[in-house]
């Protein structure tokens, strides 16, 4: 039990002292106390959390935000998935950030706090800035998320901060449930993926050829190597159907620093077989003819890339003629976001031919692809390309390279193949999920075929091919 002590000091004043024993034993004190009340108050606290097994230590609050941060992250060193790079990269020092990340992200906001001195209001000013400068949702949520979880660590509060944030919500404009796909746009038709395929350069338009039929995530389709592809030898006969390839999928890609390393899968429904269309399992198999490390069953199968230099910056330049593009960085104007800057950069790369697209790539098939450099310097640009090709593709300028998984999802849909299956063929955990996520796909369905555009514009139907697929999901 914690005791009160009165002592008087040389001046004359009486104080009080707290003296209390931890779970282990050890004999803790705190004074300063002008009234045997707040005294008690404090002793009441003390034992209360020594009963729990709790090591009560009222100067934990006193550590700052980026030393408890770091011992948080010293914890987590055991999730072997992304999470903890994912954390450890949210944490980082502002001075190692990028853009709006040197003074909106989470070292720069609260590193240098004491925990005790993080306030709700703080947070949740926070929180508003970060949805103000453009941010997404899900970015808002992830990155509170990891705060709270560091300011809640070991109960060095006696009451977090991090209750009651009012956060953005990840709803459609019809204001749906969180997670559920409600914006069609999300959807493509079969002939706005061949627009977005035709736009890209090579060797990525096969990349999103197969995102689309296929449906892996991101880090998926990055962790694919050579031997996780089987594709059956091409039949003698021309008027015999091929049969389908398959895709393994049995890793995926995490950024480490500077590197792109090999990690485990999301779920343990994530590992799984997929089988490949017709016109997916050939052009696969064209791919692999002119991929330069086809004979190594280790190789990435997509290349790391780079782009040559200099950069584009979508700002003109004082001489260029009306409607160029500078590729000039440093004649570039300062942009309010990073999001500007990025959004200036497509607009630039979209304006290169795919021609001019592919010889701007630097191409290394020594190392797994990254997926935001992948994102800014190819995906973005070839959306934008598309539409300029192909105009009647009208495919969102804002089209997210998962929608090509949701594209998936409803396209198997579309060719009537069974919920359960699609959740297998998806890795999802359970077949719930799918229904929940995609409950907005059977609309699109029935949109597109009272449009007439369900069918692909290259060979057979895509409905038929995707039955094939269905009717090999328990052979793969």
């Amino acid at each position: 039990m914690a005791s009160v002590q009165k002592r008087v000091r040389t001046s004359g004043t009486t104080t009080y002292v707290v003296r209390w024993y931890t779970p282990d034993g050890t004999e803790r004190t705190k004074g300063g106390f002008r009234t045997r009340k707040d005294a008690k108050a404090f002793a009441v606290k003390a034992d209360a959390e020594t009963l729990t097994g709790m090591d009560f230590d009222p100067g934990k609050g006193k550590m700052l935000f980026r030393d408890a941060a770091a011992i948080w992250l010293e914890s987590r060193k055991a999730d072997t998935r992304n999470n903890a790079e994912n954390h450890r990269y949210a944490l980082a020092p502002a001075a190692t950030r990028r853009g709006d990340g040197k003074t909106l992200g989470i070292d720069a906001v609260f590193g240098g706090y004491p925990l005790n001195k993080i306030t709700r209001e703080y947070i949740q000013a926070w929180v508003n800035r970060l949805t103000e400068a453009g941010k997404k949702p899900s970015t808002v949520r992830h990155a509170f998320w990891t705060v709270r979880m560091v300011l809640e660590q070991d109960g060095r509060l006696a009451k977090s901060p991090a209750e009651y944030i009012k956060l953005p919500t990840e709803t459609g404009t019809n204001g749906g449930q969180v997670g559920v796909v409600v914006d069609r746009a999300m959807f493509l038709t079969p002939a706005q993926v061949s627009a977005l395929v035709d736009a890209t350069p090579w060797p990525y338009n096969v990349l999103v050829h197969v995102a689309a039929w296929a449906g892996l995530r991101a880090a998926e389709l990055g962790g694919l190597t050579i031997a996780n592809v089987e594709l059956p030898d091409a039949p003698r006969n021309p008027n015999v159907a091929a049969k389908p390839g398959v895709l393994r999928v049995q890793q995926a890609t995490r950024a480490k620093g500077a590197t792109i390393e090999y990690g485990p899968l999301k779920t343990k429904q994530s590992y799984r077989r997929v089988p490949l269309t017709s016109e997916t399992t050939e052009l696969l198999r064209d791919y692999l003819a002119e991929h330069p490390r086809a004979d190594d069953p280790a190789a990435p199968l997509w290349p790391g890339m780079s782009l040559t230099p200099p950069r584009p910056t979508g700002v003109r330049a004082d001489n260029a003629a009306p409607g160029a593009a500078s590729t000039a960085v440093d004649e570039a104007a300062p942009s309010a976001t990073a999001k500007d800057r990025a959004r200036r950069q497509a607009d630039a790369l979209a304006e290169l031919t795919v021609e001019e697209a592919e010889q701007r790539l630097v191409l290394d098939w020594t190392t797994p692809l990254r997926h935001a450099t992948f994102y800014k310097a190819i995906y973005r640009p070839a959306v934008l390309r598309a539409n300029r090709l192909t105009p009647t593709a009208k495919v969102d300028p804002d089209q997210s390279f998962h929608s090509l998984r949701h594209t998936y999802a409803s396209l198997c849909i579309a060719a009537g193949i069974r919920p359960i299956d699609i959740a297998e063929l998806m890795g999802h955990r359970d077949v719930k999920t799918t229904l929940t996520v995609y409950a907005k796909a059977d609309q699109h369905r029935r949109s597109h075929r009272q449009h007439g555009r369900a069918g692909s514009t290259r060979g057979p139907g895509a409905e038929s091919q995707l039955r094939q697929c269905d009717s090999a999901v328990g052979d793969a």
